[in-house]
């Protein structure tokens, strides 16, 4: 194992594949772990598949940071000469899907749909930048907590805009490729939900959808076999999740998911009776939220998904006390369902609606603060919290766009005040 690879410390072997060896390493300019995925050079030079191997790392290598999202691995940077290639990326510590399709080792659905849903968004995301993954599995679904997922490996990725010369044909694991991939018919977004319904069905039931003696038999299976019913090897599985993975791996795209929207909308759609904690808040169900609230408006899906990694979020029941007059505060709310009123010295200031933000001076003055109010509920309650230190870590496009969020709300309360002054 080498103890340095251009300016990266290496710390330690964390995975080999047929194509290259993934290292833990340390980058002490930026101060951050990386894995470092390193290509075996004597790969390359196997005169049967050599050339296309080479191609497929350049491919990833050469769209290093060009995709930014909470659910896809950030490609820091890349080296390509004659003797060394490497790719430095994110490390994600929690390992791949793999472990959760054991049939010892199954997830509850609702962490399945959820895992589904981020995933898709994911991709939904590179496909606007007019990306086709071409190689979605469980081991290149990384997992960093939970339900937080990343989406990495995208060597085999088809890109619209690419300036080189790309892999063609059959490119991907065989489990995974859609049939139209195995038949070399021109493929879109929609051979990446195929594959993302096969994960979903692996993740349902611990066992492969189809099986075969040898390669050639397996991809003759996926064009014309169908698949075990997921319930005939777990039997309670929910008939609408079931339904959803079946029309995810429909053969025929035309009978496919069109898109990903209607893919996510019914991952979305059935959520709410796949919860197992009748208390808690999925991701799913928060993006969701935030989507339809007035204070996100303008943010980016990417930028919703950086927004909830900082947040908590709580219920409340009516007569609560939000915030307490005169009590210290270090974090900011938004109210994502029910409705609130403002009391100061006992006496209405105002009422706030779902999607309206409150208690924001800790973020602007960038400091705690004392309340000057207090905010009681006045019907049962969502509420998001953020806490205004949190956001030192968050990205500039963030930071920005909360701030013209406040901005735009704070211009909205002056024009309020400036008509209410206008008809005393």
């Amino acid at each position: 194992m080498p103890l340095k690879i251009g300016r990266y410390d290496i710390r330690e072997q964390i995975g080999r594949g047929a194509t290259s060896t993934i290292y833990l390493a340390h980058d002490a300019f930026n101060s951050r772990d990386v894995a470092l995925k390193v290509a075996q050079q004597d790969v390359f030079r196997d005169p049967v598949n050599g050339a296309k191997s080479r191609k497929l790392f350049m491919n990833e290598a050469a769209h290093a940071g060009k995709l930014h999202h909470p659910h896809i691995v950030t490609i820091y940077d890349a080296g390509v000469d004659e003797e060394l290639n490497y790719i430095a990326m994110e490390y994600v510590s929690g390992g791949t899907l793999m472990a959760y399709t054991d049939p010892a080792n199954l997830l509850p659905f609702d962490k399945v749909a959820e895992i589904a849903f981020k995933a898709a968004k994911a991709l939904e995301y590179a496909h606007r930048f007019g990306v086709i993954h071409r190689d979605i599995k469980p081991a290149n679904i990384l997992v960093a907590r939970d339900t937080d997922i990343k989406i990495s490996d995208f060597g085999a990725a088809l890109w619209s805009n690419a300036t080189s010369t790309q892999v063609l044909g059959a490119v991907g694991s065989p489990r995974y490729m859609s049939p139209e991939q195995i038949t070399g018919k021109d493929i879109n977004h929609q051979s990446d939900i195929y594959s993302l319904g096969v994960v979903m069905y692996e993740l349902l039931t611990g066992k492969p959808p189809f099986k075969a003696d040898n390669p050639a038999s397996l991809l003759m299976a996926v064009v014309k076999e169908i698949p075990p019913s997921i319930v005939q090897f777990r039997p309670s599985a929910p008939p609408a999740l079931v339904r959803i993975v079946e029309h995810a791996m429909e053969k025929d795209a035309k009978r496919r998911y069109a898109n990903w929207t209607d893919f996510t909308d019914d991952l979305n759609a059935i959520y709410g009776s796949l919860e197992t904690q009748p208390e808690s808040i999925s991701d799913t169900r928060k993006f969701s939220i935030m989507k339809s609230l007035s204070f996100f408006s303008g943010f980016t899906e990417a930028e919703l998904w950086e927004f909830l990694h900082f947040s908590q979020w709580a219920r409340f029941k009516t007569g609560r006390a939000l915030v307490e007059e005169g009590k210290m505060g270090g974090s900011f709310f938004v109210l994502a369902s029910g409705e609130a009123r403002v009391f100061k010295n006992n006496r209405l200031l105002g009422i706030i609606r779902a999607g309206e933000p409150f208690g924001e001076m800790p973020y602007i003055y960038e400091e705690p603060r004392k309340r000057t109010a207090t905010v009681n509920a006045t019907s049962d309650a969502m509420l998001i919290k953020v806490h205004a230190d949190a956001l030192k870590d968050a990205s500039e496009e963030l930071r920005l766009r909360i701030n013209r969020a406040f901005l735009r709300v704070m211009a909205e309360r002056l024009s309020r005040t400036d008509y209410l002054l206008a008809n005393l």
